[in-house]
């Protein structure tokens, strides 16, 4: 009887067991070598993309303070004649997006002494990427990059970094206008609103009012009571663009060292750290990220719209700077 639970056809019981678990384990190594191949293959998807799955709401990469990151790429300093920095938070990845920006509504600033545009930028996990921006900065010198992690959760170091960025390098600068690289910016209309602004201490924007954090895990704005247990936000300023007058500019960077970092980042910039400087916040209707046409007319008395593609971006561009454009 003992000698029947010991062997079967005589083999060892245990030598069994441990055959079948190998042969377990090499057919979930096929298996998971299988959906890696199909998922690359067949829905192209790419090695960074799978490091941002990877490192978003299960891995999170945001980090806390100190924030004080090494400078990868830096601009020049601004000239005394700047009065508005165009500050554009980019990914690294999007190049076309910010060329398109140089070759369209970017021009005003590069073309005026006035204005002073910057992409702000971390980094990517992707050798080419980095050559990439490498020859970028080179070539247009208008590059601030930092070796943060440039993810989606990281959105609030990354203003952090041209907080930073200006409260050196454009300490006289009049005005910040801080916006992303999928937005059409009507640089001229806002020259025009600022001519006689003669406000200080203030943000200005499309402002939100009594917002409830979202506790639905399955949006992409998900926040847990473990990162913000009270029942509503500050009032705050959408963080598709919005314009910081200068003179605040400094305190909101080294009021970040106080605050603790908030991933997001229109809440933590425009509503905590704006909070704790006592800046106004100025609601304006010409900030906005409801446009859905993507036309000349839609954005002529407009500063800002949302979503908008390299190619809208031509087409908005190429419409208002006709000057017979008449719109209804």
């Amino acid at each position: 009887m003992s000698l029947l639970t010991k062997t079967i056809n005589n083999k060892p019981i245990m030598t069994m067991e441990n055959s079948c678990k190998k042969k377990i384990l090499i057919w979930m190594t096929i298996l998971i070598i299988a959906i890696f191949v199909y998922t690359s293959l067949v829905l192209r998807i790419n090695q960074e993309t799978f490091m941002d799955i990877f490192s978003s709401r299960w891995f999170t990469v945001t980090y806390q303070q100190p924030h004080n990151f090494s400078y990868i790429h830096l601009t020049n300093n601004c000239s005394d004649s700047v009065q508005i920095l165009v500050a554009v938070c980019s990914a690294p990845i999007n190049l076309l997006h910010r060329n398109t920006i140089r070759e369209t509504w970017g021009q005003y600033a590069r073309n005026n002494s006035n204005f002073k545009m910057v992409f702000f930028e971390g980094v990517k996990h992707s050798p080419n990427v980095q050559d990439d921006i490498n020859e970028e900065s080179v070539k247009y010198g208008d590059i601030v990059q930092e070796n943060y992690i440039d993810h989606y959760e990281n959105l609030s170091l990354k203003s952090v970094a041209y907080l930073r960025w200006v409260s050196s390098s454009c300490r006289k600068v009049k005005f910040v206008l801080k916006t992303d690289d999928d937005m059409y910016i009507n640089l001229p209309l806002l020259e025009k609103t600022l001519m006689n602004m003669k406000r200080s201490r203030f943000i200005m924007g499309l402002v939100f009012k009594h917002v409830a954090p979202i506790r639905d895990s399955s949006s992409k704005w998900y926040t847990p009571k473990s990162k913000y247990p009270k029942n509503e936000f500050p009032e705050y300023v959408s963080g598709t663009a919005y314009l910081i007058s200068g003179d605040i500019v400094p305190e909101l960077y080294a009021e970040s060292f106080n605050e603790k970092l908030f991933w997001l980042e229109d809440v933590y910039i425009t509503g905590m750290l704006a909070n704790r400087v006592n800046a106004t916040r100025i609601n304006s209707g010409k900030f906005t990220i409801y446009n859905k046409q993507h036309t000349g007319c839609a954005y002529k008395n407009m500063i800002s719209g949302h979503h908008v593609t390299p190619r809208n971006m031509k087409i908005i561009y190429q419409q208002l700077q006709n000057v017979t454009l008449v719109c209804h």
